[in-house]
Parts: structure tokens; C-alpha cells; sequence
């Protein structure tokens, strides 16, 4: 029985390993291929600074002085659209997903399960099919090229995904607690603001984060609506060409590294409210 759990843990432990070179690797490439100078890259595949290559800080210049990127429009555009839809999703789809947990709703076939499942559908949909009709519709609401046109489509996919969430959440909380808050007089409003949400904390959080994720890394309605004015990250990443150089890999990777960062840094700073997020309400 000890010989077989050593092995199984032999198994698992190269199974991560393996795993983590898979992971591991496009990121060494990514942030290497940040430090290389045009030459280098157009010499062929070099893998080790110092031995294969000189490390630059060219791409680097290039990305932050010359061309300004963190105080450039499509930082601030990512930035502003991730942070409003992360925002409206949550607020919204906390409330519908209080709604759904909390007070029965029936309707001939409709009930709370086929309202939430109905919710849960509309994430099925491929983005792709949905490019026309929010083509016309943004033109006819002159959206196009707009961060209010970013946020409502952005918000259109991840509000139902909070409604679900949150709706699982809110479940899994005691309603004893609100009722015994209900019958010592307070009101609806005072048991959603000071227990149900408060309890729920972590997975307001996690919902936040991770459509705020979502929003910074989105690339086919980016690329679709927008083509001056609201230009985000991953669309600006894709025009680093230059007729001298062709396409720029080096800044493309400086500008990866940097669209990164952002979302890396929130999750490590709130990665105890994430994991009790997703793991809240696994154990009764």
C-alpha cells in the first residue's frame, strides 16, 4: 500500500512538472523575446541571454518612451472598459442573482431554474454569431469605435455569467440568518446590504475579477467595432508593424509582458478571496 501511494505520488509530481514546462516555456520565450534586438529575432530561434544573444532594452524604449504606452490611449482604454464592466456585471448581476436565490418565481413553465439555466444558455452563444447584429445595432446608436460601445456588448456576455454565479453563491448561504434579521426588524434592503452581501464578499470578488479579466484579454468585438478612438491592448498589439521591419516582434512581446502584468498583480493581491470564491459552498 506505501509502495503504491509513493508511485502515485511519483506519477502526480512528474505529471506538474511536465505541466509546467508546457506552461512555463511560451512565457520564458515571451519575456526573452522582450529583450531582443530586431537582429536577433531575425537570426533565428535563440534561447539564453548572454550565450545565444546580448539582452537589449530597445524593444522596452521603443514601447514606453517613444511610444508612450502607459499613458497612451489604449492603456487607458483597456483599463477604463475592464474596470465599468466589471463594475456593471457585478453590481447588476449580484442583484439578479440575489433575485433568483431568494424569492420564488413561477409563471406558468417558467420557475427560478429555468430563468437561472436561461441565463446560463446564453453564454453557449459564439461571439462570432453576434458580430452583425451588434454591427447594426451600434451603428444605428453611432457605438461604433466607443468605450460605451465596448462596455455594453462586454456586458451583455458577463452579466448572465454573474447572475449564475452569484446565484450559487447566495444559495449556499443560511437564509436562517436573513430571517432571523427579517423578524428583529430589519428591512429587505438592510439584510441584502449588511449580511448577504458582506457573507458573499468573496464571490463579489471573484465575479469582479474575473470578468475584469475578461474584458482586458477580449479580442473579436475589439477588433471588430473599434479602429481609432477605443483601441484596447490586445488590438493595439496586433498593429505593432512597420513597412522598415515588418512585424515587430519585440515590442509585441514588451506589450504582452505589459498587458500582463495588470491582471497577474490583481489576482496574486486578491488570490485568498478568489480561491474562498470558488470554493465557497463546495462543502456543506
Amino acid at each position: 500500500m506505501a509502495g503504491e501511494r509513493r508511485l502515485g505520488r511519483i506519477i502526480a509530481y512528474v505529471i506538474l512538472v511536465g505541466w509546467t514546462f508546457v506552461v512555463g516555456i511560451p512565457t520564458y520565450w515571451l519575456f526573452i523575446t522582450a529583450f531582443k534586438r530586431p537582429e536577433a529575432i531575425n537570426r533565428g530561434a535563440t534561447y539564453f541571454p548572454w550565450v545565444d544573444f546580448q539582452p537589449s532594452l530597445l524593444a522596452f524604449y521603443d514601447v514606453f518612451v517613444i511610444q508612450g504606452l502607459a499613458n497612451s490611449r489604449p492603456f487607458v482604454n483597456s483599463v477604463v472598459v475592464a474596470l465599468a464592466t466589471a463594475t456593471i456585471s457585478t453590481v447588476i448581476g449580484g442583484a439578479g442573482g440575489y433575485a433568483l436565490a431568494r424569492f420564488p418565481f413561477r409563471a406558468g413553465p417558467l420557475n427560478n431554474d429555468r430563468i437561472a439555466f436561461g441565463f446560463l444558455i446564453q453564454r453557449m452563444f459564439p461571439p462570432a454569431v453576434l458580430l452583425i447584429p451588434f454591427l447594426i445595432l451600434f451603428r444605428t446608436l453611432r457605438l461604433l469605435d466607443t468605450r460605451e460601445g465596448l462596455v455594453l456588448v462586454y456586458c451583455a456576455f458577463s452579466i448572465p455569467f454573474v447572475v449564475w454565479m452569484m446565484r450559487d453563491f447566495f444559495r449556499s448561504l443560511p437564509v436562517e440568518i436573513e430571517e432571523s434579521a427579517l423578524i428583529d426588524g430589519c428591512n429587505r434592503l438592510g439584510v441584502l446590504f449588511r449580511i448577504a452581501i458582506p457573507l458573499s464578499a468573496p464571490g463579489f470578488v471573484t465575479a469582479f475579477v474575473l470578468v475584469m479579466i475578461g474584458s482586458w484579454n477580449e479580442f473579436l468585438f475589439a477588433l471588430t467595432f473599434m479602429f481609432n478612438k477605443a483601441v484596447t491592448l490586445p488590438l493595439y498589439l496586433t498593429l505593432q508593424t512597420s513597412i522598415q521591419a515588418g512585424t515587430e516582434y519585440w515590442n509585441m512581446a514588451v506589450i504582452a509582458i505589459f498587458s500582463i502584468l495588470p491582471v497577474a498583480v490583481a489576482g496574486l493581491l486578491l488570490e485568498r478571496y478568489i480561491t474562498r470564491g470558488l470554493t465557497f459552498g463546495a462543502v456543506k
